[in-house]
Protein backbone atom coordinates (compact mmCIF):
# COMPACT_ATOMS: atom_id res chain seq x y z
CA UNK A 1 0.00 0.00 0.00
CA UNK A 2 2.86 2.14 1.17
CA UNK A 3 4.61 1.59 -2.53
CA UNK A 4 1.32 2.60 -4.29
CA UNK A 5 1.19 5.95 -2.62
CA UNK A 6 4.92 6.94 -3.27
CA UNK A 7 3.89 5.79 -7.30
CA UNK A 8 3.83 9.18 -10.10
CA UNK A 9 0.20 8.84 -9.53
CA UNK A 10 -0.13 10.59 -6.11
CA UNK A 11 2.88 12.60 -6.39
CA UNK A 12 2.32 15.37 -3.73
CA UNK A 13 2.75 11.98 -1.15
CA UNK A 14 6.98 11.83 -2.13
CA UNK A 15 6.97 15.40 -0.84
CA UNK A 16 4.60 14.98 2.31
CA UNK A 17 6.76 12.19 3.21
CA UNK A 18 10.41 13.76 2.41
CA UNK A 19 9.07 16.53 4.62
CA UNK A 20 7.81 14.68 7.69
CA UNK A 21 10.96 12.20 7.26
CA UNK A 22 13.39 15.51 7.29
CA UNK A 23 11.00 16.83 10.88
CA UNK A 24 11.86 13.18 12.54
CA UNK A 25 15.28 13.19 11.35
CA UNK A 26 16.11 16.97 12.61
CA UNK A 27 14.62 15.84 16.25
CA UNK A 28 16.56 12.81 16.75
CA UNK A 29 19.56 14.76 15.69
CA UNK A 30 18.63 17.71 17.97
CA UNK A 31 17.48 15.30 20.89
CA UNK A 32 21.53 14.17 20.38
CA UNK A 33 22.82 17.35 20.74
CA UNK A 34 21.46 18.29 23.80
CA UNK A 35 22.57 14.14 25.45
CA UNK A 36 25.89 15.85 23.88
CA UNK A 37 25.75 19.11 25.80
CA UNK A 38 24.23 17.25 29.12
CA UNK A 39 27.19 14.85 28.78
CA UNK A 40 30.04 16.97 27.87
CA UNK A 41 28.64 20.50 29.17
CA UNK A 42 31.45 22.40 27.49
CA UNK A 43 31.74 25.83 29.88
CA UNK A 44 34.92 28.19 27.71
CA UNK A 45 35.49 28.24 24.41
CA UNK A 46 38.11 25.25 23.45
CA UNK A 47 35.41 23.12 25.13
CA UNK A 48 33.07 24.17 23.01
CA UNK A 49 35.29 23.82 19.68
CA UNK A 50 36.60 20.21 21.17
CA UNK A 51 32.23 19.19 21.19
CA UNK A 52 32.18 20.09 17.61
CA UNK A 53 35.61 19.53 16.23
CA UNK A 54 35.42 15.62 15.61
CA UNK A 55 34.10 14.54 11.85
CA UNK A 56 30.98 12.55 12.81
CA UNK A 57 30.08 15.62 14.55
CA UNK A 58 30.62 17.86 11.71
CA UNK A 59 28.65 15.70 9.05
CA UNK A 60 25.93 15.42 11.46
CA UNK A 61 25.48 19.04 11.54
CA UNK A 62 25.98 19.17 7.92
CA UNK A 63 22.75 16.35 7.68
CA UNK A 64 20.40 18.43 10.43
CA UNK A 65 21.16 21.93 8.22
CA UNK A 66 20.61 19.74 4.58
CA UNK A 67 17.09 18.20 6.31
CA UNK A 68 15.78 21.61 7.41
CA UNK A 69 16.85 23.42 4.77
CA UNK A 70 14.84 20.85 2.27
CA UNK A 71 11.98 20.62 4.68
CA UNK A 72 12.04 24.38 4.59
CA UNK A 73 12.21 24.64 0.45
CA UNK A 74 9.59 22.08 0.75
CA UNK A 75 6.82 24.29 3.13
CA UNK A 76 8.03 27.31 0.77
CA UNK A 77 7.27 25.63 -2.26
CA UNK A 78 3.54 24.12 -1.70
CA UNK A 79 2.84 27.47 0.32
CA UNK A 80 3.74 29.42 -2.94
CA UNK A 81 1.66 27.22 -5.06
CA UNK A 82 -1.42 27.88 -2.91
CA UNK A 83 -1.10 31.34 -2.86
CA UNK A 84 0.43 32.73 -5.28
CA UNK A 85 -1.86 32.16 -8.45
CA UNK A 86 0.21 34.45 -10.54
CA UNK A 87 2.95 31.73 -12.22
CA UNK A 88 5.44 34.38 -13.11
CA UNK A 89 5.21 36.11 -9.51
CA UNK A 90 5.70 32.44 -8.61
CA UNK A 91 8.68 31.93 -10.14
CA UNK A 92 10.30 34.71 -9.01
CA UNK A 93 9.80 34.31 -5.31
CA UNK A 94 10.67 30.54 -5.75
CA UNK A 95 13.96 31.74 -7.73
CA UNK A 96 14.81 34.14 -4.39
CA UNK A 97 13.77 31.07 -2.08
CA UNK A 98 16.24 28.50 -3.96
CA UNK A 99 19.26 31.07 -4.27
CA UNK A 100 18.28 31.55 -0.47
CA UNK A 101 18.31 28.04 0.26
CA UNK A 102 21.37 27.22 -2.09
CA UNK A 103 23.26 30.14 -0.23
CA UNK A 104 22.86 28.68 3.11
CA UNK A 105 23.38 25.34 2.42
CA UNK A 106 27.16 26.40 1.09
CA UNK A 107 27.44 28.57 4.09
CA UNK A 108 26.99 25.53 6.18
CA UNK A 109 29.64 23.19 4.30
CA UNK A 110 32.07 26.34 4.36
CA UNK A 111 31.46 26.45 8.71
CA UNK A 112 31.99 23.07 8.93
CA UNK A 113 34.47 22.43 6.91
CA UNK A 114 36.33 25.68 4.99
CA UNK A 115 37.30 26.84 8.59
CA UNK A 116 40.15 25.94 10.43
CA UNK A 117 39.04 24.89 13.59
Amino acid sequence: MLIELLTAKYPGMRRWLTQRLCAVSMALVLLLFWLRLLVCAPHDYSSWVAVFSSLWWRLLVVWFFVCMLLHAWLGVRDVLRDYVPHLPSRGVIQALVDVTVLGNGLAVLWICFGMNV
